[in-house]
C-alpha cells in the first residue's frame, strides 16, 4: 500500500456509471450500467440473463390558463409524466370546452442519494459489502473499491483544491480512523476476492 494518498476530487457520481450488485433472481453479482446524461439504467445478470431498464428523468406537469370560451380559471397539477408534450388538451369544468393547452414541465431525476449499502437506481443490493464492528463496509464496484483501499492504506491524505466535498471527504468517521486501518484494509480485500 502507498504511504500517501492525494484526493483525486471525485465525487459521488464518478463511480455510479456501472454498479456491481447481487442479482435478486439468483442471487450472484450482476452489473448496472447508467448513462448520467439520459439518466436511463439498465440492470444485466450474465449468469441468469434477469434484465430490467428503466429511465430515471419524470416530469411534473403543470397548467395554470383560463378557458377560451368561458374565462373560467383551469389548474391542472399532474405529478410523475413520462414525457413532455407540446399541447394537451384539456375540459373546462365550467363549461364543458374542449380546447388545447401548452403546460409547462418541471424535470426531476429519480433516484436516491442516501440508500446504503444498495444502489440508488433499482435498490438492489451491492455485491462488495462487509459488516465492521456495528458499521457496513461498502462500495459500487472495483474502481471504488480499489480508491477506498488506497486512501485507508494511506498513512498520509492529502486535499486538492476544490469547491465541493469529494467522496472521501463524506466517508465516515470509522473509515476514516487510523485505528481501524488494518481491521479495514482486511475487510477490503474479503471483498476483492468475492467472485
Amino acid at each position: 500500500m502507498a504511504a500517501r494518498f492525494q484526493d483525486q476530487n471525485l465525487v459521488r457520481g464518478h463511480f455510479l456509471k456501472r454498479i456491481t450488485v447481487q442479482c435478486p433472481s439468483c442471487q450472484k453479482r450482476a452489473e448496472i450500467e447508467t448513462d448520467l446524461e439520459t439518466y436511463h439504467s439498465v440492470f444485466r445478470c450474465s449468469n441468469c440473463h434477469h434484465h430490467l431498464a428503466k429511465d430515471l428523468v419524470y416530469y411534473d406537469l403543470s397548467l395554470k390558463v383560463y378557458c377560451n370560451q368561458c374565462a373560467h380559471r383551469i389548474i391542472l397539477e399532474i405529478p410523475e409524466v413520462k414525457t413532455k408534450k407540446q399541447a394537451i388538451k384539456v375540459r373546462c369544468p365550467e363549461c364543458g370546452d374542449v380546447q388545447s393547452y401548452q403546460p409547462s414541465y418541471t424535470q426531476h431525476v429519480g433516484y436516491s442519494i442516501a440508500i446504503g449499502a444498495h444502489d440508488p437506481f433499482f435498490g438492489l443490493p451491492l455485491w462488495y459489502q462487509e459488516p465492521f464492528k456495528d458499521q457496513l463496509l461498502w462500495t459500487y464496484n472495483p474502481e471504488h473499491l480499489l480508491y477506498l483501499e488506497q486512501y485507508v492504506g494511506a498513512k498520509l491524505r492529502e486535499r486538492n483544491a476544490r469547491r465541493y466535498m469529494t467522496i472521501v471527504e463524506k466517508l465516515p468517521q470509522f473509515i476514516k480512523a487510523a485505528k481501524n486501518r488494518e481491521a479495514i484494509l482486511k475487510r477490503l480485500q474479503q471483498m476483492k476476492l468475492k467472485a
